[in-house]
């Protein structure tokens, strides 16, 4: 089997999770045997569409009217946000971007809910900005994260993108990269994570290996299931595998995750 994938954090944390997973979900593309979210999990989940929809507009320079948060929790976190101690730097705000850089045949993908680009001290700089609605997690465990790792890897190797207009050939070391996760739980206690260049050389060689992984499998057509049991029981494809007894504790999306690809907005590096 021989494809063109375009792949996100959820893909990658799919495929390290269960390669059958991975299979199921980014290429036979199947439907769920039934629903995977309960109705406390819906709630969550639109509550917190709701918030990154009110961020967007705000910083497109919309103006928000309070009828149009008709939900008292989103209300609620968008005045925790008005009133926090977030520093944004200045630079070019863009809401909602997305950013692909090639690696192999595929695509890698990051969706930042806010890329501030500019110079500081007479260089260039990216900075993305995470909104989350969940609950707080510590900076040690979010440097592990392959939300954090992929973005982070993605701004530094995708930087001819970023400085497409009247870039004049700049580049953007992983030491001018930055991430800062904010939580409503959270306001006043925002996480930011400095990328370097120690970092990005072995960040970098081990998504390569993922992807080196992947090719591996599509080459043999091969999508064994996980091993790890506990994993199973918060897939939504239990049954297809046989694995219903395994139950089911939570869900397969994290909050607002993998959010329709065709509604980004790309930046897009050439390819080599």
């Amino acid at each position: 089997m021989s494809q063109s994938l375009l792949l996100s954090q959820g893909k990658l944390e799919a495929f390290l999770t269960c390669q059958r997973r991975f299979y199921l979900r980014s290429l036979r593309r199947l439907p769920w045997p039934a629903a995977p979210l309960g109705d406390e999990s819906e709630e969550a989940l639109a509550r917190g569409q709701q918030f990154h929809r009110v961020m967007e507009r705000h910083f497109l320079g919309l103006d928000i009217a309070p009828e149009e948060i008709d939900d008292g929790r989103v209300q609620h976190w968008w005045q925790a946000f008005r009133t926090s101690n977030l520093a944004l730097p200045s630079g070019q705000r863009l809401p909602e971007h997305g950013l692909t850089v090639p690696l192999g045949g595929h695509l890698l993908l990051g969706r930042f809910d806010l890329l501030v680009v500019g110079e500081s001290d007479g260089r260039p700089f990216a900075h993305v900005f995470d909104w989350k609605t969940g609950r707080a997690r510590p900076e040690n465990k979010l440097r592990q994260d392959w939300q954090t790792r992929l973005y982070l890897a993605l701004l530094a190797e995708g930087d001819g993108a970023l400085w497409a207009q009247g870039g004049n050939g700049r580049s953007l070391p992983p030491d001018r990269v930055s991430m800062t996760y904010w939580y409503a739980a959270e306001p006043d206690t925002p996480r930011t994570i400095q990328y370097t260049s120690a970092w990005h050389t072995q960040n970098w060689a081990d998504i390569q290996a993922i992807v080196a992984q992947i090719d591996a499998a599509l080459a043999t057509d091969a999508w064994p299931l996980t091993d790890n049991l506990a994993a199973c029981s918060d897939c939504a494809y239990q049954v297809y595998c046989g694995r219903q007894n395994a139950g089911r504790k939570s869900t397969l999306f994290k909050e607002a995750d993998e959010l329709a690809e065709a509604d980004l907005i790309w930046l897009e590096p050439q390819t080599p």
